[in-house]
């Protein structure tokens, strides 16, 4: 008797969209070219194996810091420049169900405690005084306790307070939004901020999630896309490619995408993104020249 065929996607469950953040590290290049912070995501993962991203992750119950720490960050507005709680039709996010105010605040907070527990880097400032963290504070961490702060053995918000720090929101550029589809096991509404790098930090020891790691210039990781040498996801390309358009400054584009508005990609249909012609020739290009395994989950 032959086996079942799987389920059509249509026909799957409704699995919800968790939301996420992920941030684009930026420093000044060879030349004074721009420079974005990369891992390669190990192929153990169960999502986006193999593929070159940003350092990221899932909201998660952490996330929900006390209000203290939120003093002098107006959590409203960060809610409307998000485009919180509007999502695209059918998206089924979680955060809709939120205030927009404590929606935008966990999806900050998780955007720095990430950042953190990938990279070591820590987007903070001190509370007395508003100037960003000292980076021979930061270094002085032992490497143990961003592990504590991913296994959830040190409370992030509890940390930061210990420390009288508090997150960097400001330094922070809203760049997009984007909700997997429906029809896989594991659905992410993700917000992406692009930042430049604290001066005095750079990333350190990685996460076990990262294969590898580096910087290169948005259009260098474009090119290297198109030869087969990385693999990139339709968000990432995306980030990629709006960044070269923006040239060396990004906060000089700082309100060009706010409030965002999502982007829900349908397997089957075309996409609807900016450039999206684009990324399929890329992409086309890719596949012809692959040296590097593509990720089951990129659906185009």
């Amino acid at each position: 008797m032959s086996p079942a065929a799987p389920p059509a996607a249509e026909d799957r469950p409704r699995v919800p969209a968790v939301p996420a953040s992920s941030l684009v590290l930026v420093r000044p290049g060879a030349g004074g070219e721009t420079s974005v912070f990369t891992v390669r995501r190990a192929g153990t993962m169960a999502f986006s194996a193999h593929a070159t991203a940003f350092p990221g992750g899932r909201v998660d119950p952490a996330d929900d810091l006390p209000d203290r720490l939120w003093e002098g960050t107006d959590l409203a507005d960060w809610g409307r420049r998000l485009g919180l709680p509007h999502e695209p039709a059918d998206a089924h996010g979680t955060l809709a169900e939120l205030d927009p105010a404590d929606g935008a605040g966990r999806v900050l907070a998780a955007a720095v405690r990430e950042t953190f527990e990938e990279t070591g880097v820590l987007l903070a400032r001190d509370a007395d005084t508003g100037t960003p963290v000292d980076p021979a504070r930061v270094a002085a961490f032992p490497d143990e306790l961003r592990d504590a702060v991913e296994r959830h053995e040190v409370d992030f918000g509890e940390l930061l307070d210990r420390e009288g720090l508090r997150p960097d929101a400001g330094a922070l550029v809203p760049w997009s939004r984007w909700i997997t589809p429906h029809g896989g096991p594991r659905r992410y509404d993700t917000f992406f901020f692009a930042v430049h790098l604290p001066q005095g930090q750079s990333p350190e020891r990685m996460s076990s999630e990262a294969a590898s790691h580096g910087w290169a210039s948005p259009a260098e990781l474009l090119r290297r896309f198109r030869a087969g040498e990385v693999n990139l996801m339709a968000p990432t390309w995306w980030q990629l490619r709006t960044m070269v358009d923006a040239g060396e400054d990004i906060y000089a584009g700082r309100s060009r995408f706010e409030p965002l508005e999502g982007v829900m990609l349908v397997a089957g249909q075309g996409p609807v993104f900016r450039h999206a012609d684009e990324y399929l020739r890329d992409l086309t290009a890719f596949r012809a020249a692959a040296q590097v395994e593509e990720s089951k989950d990129n659906i185009l």
